[in-house]
């Protein structure tokens, strides 16, 4: 893992390895914009998850399904790596939807004291996780003067 973890603002660009960013292109003239589709899958669900401020021990990934991840309160942090490489870790502010790849670690926390995500993933979820060798305290990137 990198000695240094950057928080970075979420662009097409910047996101582009892990997923996309959930958004309206305005440039497009359909007034229904399709942002993922996964026709091969059955069934989907919908849930909320509430973060806490914490330690980051652990990544998640999933190789059958995208999974979005959509702010709706609080402030949110996501961590994401490349299969191949779980330990080059990026950390971005969640600070609008986002549809991450198959096959991504990934993990969240919150920056407010609390915040809570609305999750959208393939009804049938398969797990992977991946331990991290020195836990992450995400508080320690933003301190409590500057949300």
């Amino acid at each position: 893992m990198s000695n240094e973890l950057i928080l970075k603002n979420l662009t097409a660009e910047s996101f582009k390895p892990y997923g996309d960013i959930i958004a309206f292109d305005e440039n497009l003239q359909d007034r229904f914009q399709v942002i993922v589709n996964e026709p091969q899958t059955e069934g989907w669900r919908i849930a909320i998850s509430r973060l806490t401020r914490g330690k980051i021990n652990k990544l998640g990934l999933h190789p059958n399904t995208r999974e979005s991840f959509e702010p709706l309160k609080g402030i949110s942090v996501m961590l994401v790596a490349r299969e191949e490489t779980p330990q080059q870790l990026e950390l971005f502010l969640l600070d609008r939807p986002v549809c991450i790849h198959r096959n991504i670690w990934h993990a969240t926390a919150a920056l407010s004291a609390e915040a809570y995500l609305k999750i959208t993933e393939n009804s049938f979820v398969q797990s992977r996780e991946y331990e991290l060798k020195v836990s992450l305290d995400i508080g320690m990137f933003i301190s409590d003067s500057s949300i």
